[in-house]
């Protein structure tokens, strides 16, 4: 199966979370910028083994990367970075489900995180995303 239209998708939610953000819509744009992150790792889970974990959970996601591409950076930056990644998870349930207020601080905060996080998972794949 060809997954390149999980890289398609990461790079649509990116684009949206950006937009969103530029229009203080802030929820939206936590929730698009979840999606993208999400997406991205699914897709090169996939690329490289054929499937990806049918999960939400960051930590699940980033433990089968490591190990899918014998790399530890991967984890050592989830542990460093573990509230970025709880606030992407609280993005997903909580901009739909709950009344959580995501800010403008919090959102840029969130951007520079998933930045980091795109070009960490670009060094290990030799994948382009950015």
């Amino acid at each position: 199966m060809d997954y390149e239209f999980l890289k398609k998708r990461a790079k649509e939610f990116l684009e949206e979370a950006l937009e969103l953000k530029e229009k203080g819509k802030y929820n939206l744009s936590a929730f698009n910028l979840e999606q993208a992150c999400q997406l991205w790792l699914k897709y090169l889970l996939a690329k490289k083994v054929g499937e990806f974990p049918k999960t939400h959970y960051f930590l699940t996601l980033v433990k089968e990367f490591s190990k899918v591409y014998e790399n530890k950076e991967i984890l050592d930056f989830y542990w460093k970075n573990e509230l970025f990644f709880d606030d992407l998870e609280d993005a997903y349930f909580t901009s739909r489900y709950f009344p959580k207020v995501f800010t403008e601080n919090l959102v840029d905060q969130l951007i520079q995180g998933a930045k980091k996080f795109f070009k960490l998972t670009e060094k290990i794949t030799k994948e382009k995303f950015l």
